[in-house]
């Protein structure tokens, strides 16, 4: 069942806990981010962990059709919160049919390393880069 996307959805209501919240405003050229959010955070959450799930399908849905797929190289940063992100990612994308190569806590530089390294087309690091707490986000990569 593909999840209905919506572009706001308040913490703790029936929307965010059942359907897959991904603002639009969150896709760049080559990777995506977002508010996730924290404990005590006064700013509602841009995604949530059912719209990570669903970004994951859609990632390993395009690296398919680009004939990239089906293996992808995954890896997540140091925030509290990136493993439960990655987690979802990748359920997302095994649903989509990927299989995933996971090289666990990594800077994003590992990630293109383990790319090429493992000889894999397609890549899926977990983010928020130089942003602070609270942030998250995905930099893709296919057909290298």
């Amino acid at each position: 069942m593909t999840p209905r996307i919506v572009g706001e959805a308040l913490p703790n209501s029936f929307e965010f806990e059942t359907e897959a919240l991904i603002k639009p405003s969150g896709f760049r050229e080559y990777d995506a981010r977002w508010w996730f959010g924290h404990p005590g955070s006064a700013v509602p959450p841009e995604l949530n962990l059912i719209g990570v799930q669903a970004l994951g399908m859609g990632l390993g849905t395009l690296i398919r059709r680009l004939g990239a797929g089906p293996d992808i190289v995954t890896g997540h940063d140091f925030r509290s919160y990136s493993l439960s992100i990655k987690l979802a990612l990748v359920s997302g994308l095994m649903a989509a049919g990927a299989r995933v190569r996971d090289i666990g806590l990594a800077l994003s530089p590992m990630a293109y390393f383990a790319q090429f390294a493992l000889e894999t087309q397609s890549v899926a690091m977990v983010t928020a880069s130089h942003n602070e707490n609270g942030w998250t986000g995905v930099k893709m990569g296919a057909a290298r």
